[in-house]
C-alpha cells in the first residue's frame, strides 16, 4: 500500500548494462517522535497528525524502496528526534525495516547528535540486514547481489550528543570491489544555521577516496559536489515547522562506472508547511479580508501536490478592517469562513494568522504632526532600533525575573521583538486615532 504523500511519478530508470550499477535510497534526518512547536493554537485531529507525519514519511522512504527495487537505504543520522523515543513509535519503526528486510533490501544508519548510540535501547532486535555502525571507528559493510559486490558502505555513528571531532578524518577507502560510498552526520563547511558537530571541509571529504557521500545533520537538501565524489545533503524526510517549508523527501541515487551519479529528489512528506504576507489594503470589510485569504490559499494548496498544507499567513496594509481584525476571536471566525470557502479545506489545511495591518490612517501624516501620536510613532520607532531593542529587554526583566519562564525574554530574537513592538504600535495607534 502506498501512503499519501509519496511521490510515485518518478521518471523511468535508465535500461541496465553490464557495468556495475548500484541503486540506493539515501535518507536522513526522520525525526521520528519530533514535536511540532510554534503553533498558537492547533485543533486536537491536526496535532495528531502533525505527530504522526516524521514516522509516515519514513513508512513512505520503505514504500518507494519496495517499489524501485534498490540495493540498499543508508539513513544519515537523526532517526529519531530525542532520547525519549515512545516504545510504540520505536515498533513501528522497527517494522518498516522489517518491510525492507523482507524484500531483500539492506538499511545502514549511522547515528547522529539527537540520537546517539548511548541514548539507544538494546531491548529491540533489528531485523536481519540492518547494520548500526559503531562510534570511535569506521565500519565497512559490503552491498552484495547475485553474487556480486555492488559497494561497501563506510560509516561511523555518534557515541553522545557533542561531538566535535572531525569525523571524517577516520574515513579511509580500502581496496575492496564495488563502489565505496561515506556515510556520515557532520557540519560540512561550517553552516551557521546548524550546530557544528563534526565539523569538515569538503576537501576533508574529498581526500576519503569515496565515490558518494551520504550526508546528515543539514536539513535543507544540497549537493555539495557533484562528482568525484558526489556529496550530498538530502535534508530531512518532513518539514516540522515553519522554517522547514516546501517539499521534503530522500535522494533517490544510481552510481555507474561510466557515468557521473544520478540523484534524483524524491518528496515523501506528508504534510508541508508555507508562509506568505497577505496585503489586505483597501479591504473595507472582513469578507472582502476573507477573499484575499481565500485566494492565496487556494493558490498554495494548487502547489502542495496533493499533500496537507499547514500555512502562516501574515496580513498586512492599511485597512478600514484593521479594528475588527484587532478584536479577540475575529481571526478564529476568519479562519473558520475561509475554510469554508475552500473546498475540501478541512482535510487539508490549517491556517494560522500574524496581523500586522494598520488603520486606515495615514502613517506618515501622523508623524509629521505637533501632538503627541507623533510624538509616540517617534518613540516606537526609536525603541525598534538596537540599542532601543536592549532597553527594552531591560525594562521587561523586573516584569519576569519572578516567572519560572522568563528565560524565554533571552531567547527572543530582534526580529520578534520588532514585531511585538510593531503590534503594540498598531493597537496604540487605533485607539488614539480612532477615539470618539
Amino acid at each position: 500500500m502506498v501512503l499519501p504523500g509519496l511521490s510515485l511519478n518518478l521518471p523511468p530508470s535508465r535500461p541496465g548494462t553490464h557495468l556495475a550499477t548500484f541503486r540506493f535510497i539515501h535518507c536522513s534526518d526522520l525525526h521520528i517522535d519530533s514535536p511540532f512547536r510554534g503553533f498558537s493554537a492547533i485543533h486536537p485531529e491536526w496535532a495528531q497528525r502533525l505527530r504522526e507525519a516524521t514516522l509516515k514519511s519514513f513508512l513512505n522512504i520503505v514504500d518507494l524502496a519496495v517499489r524501485e527495487q534498490v540495493d540498499a537505504v543508508i539513513i544519515a543520522g537523526d532517526v529519531f528526534d530525542g532520547e525519549d523515543k515512545s516504545l510504540p513509535t520505536q515498533f513501528k519503526f522497527r517494522n518498516g525495516l522489517q518491510t525492507l528486510a523482507d524484500h531483500a533490501i539492506p538499511v545502514f544508519i549511522a547515528h547522529g547528535n539527537h540520537d546517539p548510540l548511548n541514548s539507544w535501547s538494546t531491548t529491540l532486535a533489528w531485523p536481519e540486514g540492518v547494520t548500526v555502525f559503531p562510534a570511535a571507528r569506521v565500519h565497512s559493510v559490503p552491498v552484495e547481489k547475485n553474487g556480486r559486490t555492488l559497494a561497501h558502505i563506510y560509516g561511523t555513528s555518534f557515541p553522545e550528543p557533542d561531538v566535535f571531532d572531525n569525523l571524517a578524518l577516520k574515513f579511509e577507502r580500502r581496496q575492496e570491489a564495488g563502489f565505496a560510498v561515506g556515510v556520515l552526520h557532520a557540519n560540512v563547511g561550517g553552516n551557521p544555521n546548524h550546530d557544528p558537530y563534526a565539523p569538515c571541509a569538503v576537501e576533508d571529504l574529498v581526500a576519503r577516496g569515496m565515490d558518494y557521500w551520504a550526508l546528515g545533520h543539514i536539513h535543507l537538501r544540497e549537493v555539495l559536489r557533484e562528482s568525484h565524489p558526489a556529496i550530498v545533503y538530502c535534508g530531512n524526510s518532513q518539514g516540522r515547522h515553519f522554517k522547514e517549508s516546501g517539499p521534503r523527501g530522500c535522494c533517490l541515487v544510481t552510481l555507474r562506472e561510466d557515468a557521473d551519479p544520478e540523484i534524483r529528489f524524491v518528496a515523501t512528506d506528508v504534510l508541508r508547511f508555507a508562509e506568505a504576507a497577505v496585503d489586505v489594503s483597501g479591504c473595507a470589510t472582513l469578507d472582502a479580508v476573507v477573499g484575499e485569504i481565500v485566494e492565496q490559499c487556494q493558490q498554495l494548496l494548487s502547489q502542495a501536490e496533493g499533500r496537507s498544507l499547514v500555512v502562516r499567513q501574515t496580513l498586512t496594509g492599511r485597512t478600514e478592517a484593521h479594528s475588527l481584525l484587532m478584536k479577540g476571536g475575529t481571526m478564529d471566525g476568519v479562519r473558520d469562513e475561509a475554510l469554508r470557502k475552500i473546498p475540501d479545506a478541512t482535510a487539508g489545511l490549517w491556517l494560522e494568522f500574524r496581523l500586522h495591518t494598520r488603520g486606515a490612517y495615514d502613517i506618515d501624516a501622523l508623524k509629521q504632526g505637533q501632538d503627541f501620536i507623533a510624538d509616540l510613532i517617534a518613540l516606537y520607532d526609536q525603541q525598534a532600533e538596537t540599542a532601543g531593542l536592549l532597553e527594552c529587554r531591560e525594562a521587561l526583566k523586573p516584569l519576569v525575573q519572578a516567572w519560572e519562564g522568563s528565560y524565554l525574554l533571552a531567547e527572543f530574537s530582534d526580529g520578534e521583538l520588532r514585531e511585538i513592538l510593531l503590534q503594540a504600535s498598531n493597537l496604540t495607534l487605533d485607539m488614539l486615532v480612532n477615539r470618539d
